[in-house]
């Protein structure tokens, strides 16, 4: 009778997923095109029966007893977030992190990498194990391009409202994809940390960086505004600042009045993926949403634009006016560009084989 003996799993490190292409922001937008045309082919599972989940969310206080809720950090999430991705690609996979919030004396909150694991979806098999932080961040910042290709052609002037990671993907991403950016304003009620963002910025874009402390003045005739900013506190725009063909890009928390939108006008990555996300995280941006689309009896949401139908050419997207794409992430984001960086990683010789077992250690009763 044969052993069955598990096969090694590839570990890559942080730095083995940058040589193996991670920082490829031109290679990572198209990644993600491709991968919201494969949804709309119905060559991705997400999970519920709506195919609109972004994780399973476990978050606190929840109903703990009271000495528990005392000793944990009230509004910490910690989420598993399993998607398959086909059409070539072929591999099953899950996103593990912790989102945790800063305590009274803490000035921030502890940080805690992403932690990406793909699978066979034929054996089962585990294939690799890597660092998540990176293809988190690239296929985030690589959506703000995304929306923006789709909702609003040739941006001159864009403004970026974040200077952390998702802020500095988002400027990374626009500026590979748009000849056309003259300027790139970047906004932080602390001026200091905009200053920081340009002198690291400006090393790796083309575009001219201008610093910002004032929300408005900072979005005021922008052609392409992106919500990169955490949620302490929750950023919120005033519609009659913005121009009238501007599009607003919300990929942290935003507070903006969408009744001042036309339906088609909103646009988001799944249709649905705004309502299932607030049921589990709870953004003003997805309260607004829902108060606005997710009423049972409300026809509306049928208006609501989508990604993946755009992308396709099952829809247009608008070509006017004032528009607002939310793209709050999915996993089948992170498990493409995380299968990409695996193939480069196996071609290229990258990451350290680990092997957990020799097999199942309790074993199922076989008769010859």
């Amino acid at each position: 009778m044969g052993q069955t003996v598990q096969p090694e799993i590839l570990f890559l490190s942080q730095g083995q997923v940058q040589e193996a292409g991670a920082l490829d922001m031109g290679d990572c937008i198209r990644k993600m095109e491709s991968v919201f045309k494969l949804y709309n082919q119905n060559k991705t599972v997400l999970g519920e029966c709506g195919q609109d989940l972004h994780g399973h969310m476990t978050t606190f206080p929840s109903s703990l007893s009271d000495p528990e809720c005392d000793r944990l950090r009230a509004g910490s999430r910690f989420g598993a977030m399993p998607a398959y991705v086909g059409g070539g690609i072929d591999i099953v996979g899950v996103k593990w992190y912790g989102s945790v919030t800063p305590r009274a004396e803490e000035n921030n909150a502890p940080w805690s990498s992403p932690l990406l694991v793909l699978s066979d979806p034929d054996s089962g098999q585990i294939l690799a194990i890597m660092d998540g932080e990176i293809i988190s961040s690239m296929r985030t910042g690589a959506m703000a391009a995304l929306g923006a290709k789709h909702t609003n052609r040739d941006p001159s002037v864009v403004t970026v409202l974040g200077p952390g990671a998702i802020g500095q993907t988002s400027a990374l991403a626009l500026d590979t994809l748009f000849s056309s950016l003259d300027q790139l304003r970047i906004y932080h009620p602390n001026i200091q940390k905009s200053n920081i963002f340009k002198d690291r910025m400006s090393e790796q874009i083309q575009v001219n960086i201008h610093e910002y402390d004032d929300l408005e003045d900072a979005v005021r005739d922008s052609d392409i505004v992106v919500a990169a900013a955490s949620r302490n506190p929750v950023l919120e725009i005033n519609t009659s600042w913005l121009a009238s063909n501007s599009t607003v890009i919300q990929l942290g928390d935003l507070q903006i009045d969408l009744h001042n939108y036309k339906p088609d006008h909103v646009i988001c990555d799944i249709r649905r993926h705004p309502i299932q996300f607030h049921r589990q995280v709870g953004w003003k941006f997805t309260e607004s949403f829902v108060n606005l689309f997710g009423g049972e009896l409300n026809n509306e949401l049928a208006h609501v634009g989508a990604l993946h139908e755009v992308v396709n050419g099952k829809t247009q997207s608008p070509t006017s006016g004032k528009t607002i794409f939310s793209s709050l992430g999915l996993p089948i984001e992170d498990i493409a560009w995380g299968a990409h960086v695996y193939e480069n990683a196996i071609s290229s010789g990258l990451g350290q084989p680990l092997s957990m077992s020799d097999g199942p250690y309790f074993k199922k009763p076989m008769v010859n």
